[in-house]
């Protein structure tokens, strides 16, 4: 992981703090805890390995070598269509 840097946009950083708000948790804790995952990802992407991350009740995030694809599971794809009209970009992804 020498020398990769994660810089988070302003608009991450805002999401971090109404994170950290909701949580009642640090907003440092939050980015940390965000740029140590994205440095792992990092890092078993740039060597190939396989693996998935699994997001409670969201889906799930498939690496394979360099390939990259997120699934959604359906409750959530169904509740999105509910509120707004992003179900079938959702289910093309």
């Amino acid at each position: 992981l020498g020398g990769f840097s994660i810089g988070l946009s302003k608009a991450d950083e805002l999401v971090c703090a109404e994170v950290a708000l909701r949580l009642h948790k640090p907003k440092a804790t939050i980015v940390m805890c965000i740029k140590a995952t994205l440095k792992i990802c990092e890092w078993a992407l740039s060597s190939g390995q396989n693996f998935d991350f699994v997001f409670k009740d969201i889906g799930v995030l498939v690496c394979r070598g360099n390939h990259v694809v997120m699934r959604f599971f359906e409750d959530l794809v169904r509740e999105v269509a509910q509120s707004q009209c992003l179900a079938e970009g959702l289910l093309q992804v």
